[in-house]
């Protein structure tokens, strides 16, 4: 993407979803799920993690961009306009509030962003926010075109069976 190229539009949220099984509750899995999309691309991030909403969402946030930066290299996206459906996520980014400023890491790791990507951020009612969207409603890279997102290469392991993780500790 150039200077003068559109803003690459993400989406990102977070979930506490009723535990159904004892089990999943008795180990440790956390409730809560942190989510990014990035609908352009047909990106969607789900994952358990742990910590106040709040904490979850700037969580999301810092995935995406984490994201952006390491997987979506080649692209050169400069700007990025991030939709969030928590108030107080937004009112802490746009004023530089005291979230922001209660942590010290998130503070300077948003401004190493910052120095990278043109940034925005704006509030999403929840019936809009993609970063919910179901996974079959993304698009699929068209026959014959290269997708932008490739396997990592180097040491190539043969596929295997992972037992369920817990999460991220946020």
């Amino acid at each position: 993407m150039s200077k003068d190229s559109p803003a690459l539009e993400c989406y990102i949220g977070v979930v506490s979803r009723q535990s159904r099984e004892d089990f999943f509750e008795v180990h440790g899995f956390s409730r809560e799920v942190i989510m990014f999309s990035i609908p352009a691309y047909g990106v969607l991030f789900k994952c358990c993690a742990g910590g106040t909403l709040i904490d979850l969402e700037f969580g999301a946030f810092f995935a995406l961009l984490r994201f952006v930066k390491t997987s979506l290299a080649k692209e050169r996206i400069r700007k990025i306009r991030v939709y969030s459906s928590e108030p107080r996520f937004v009112y802490a980014l746009v004023n530089r509030g005291p979230l922001m400023a209660a942590r010290r890491g998130r503070k300077r790791m948003f401004e190493s962003y910052l120095s990278r990507f043109d940034i925005e951020v704006r509030l999403i009612p929840q019936r809009k926010n993609q970063a919910s969207t179901s996974p079959v409603c993304l698009p699929s890279t068209p026959r014959g075109q290269v997708p932008p997102i490739r396997p990592r290469t180097g040491k190539q392991e043969r596929g295997r069976i992972r037992p369920l993780q817990k999460g991220i500790q946020i």
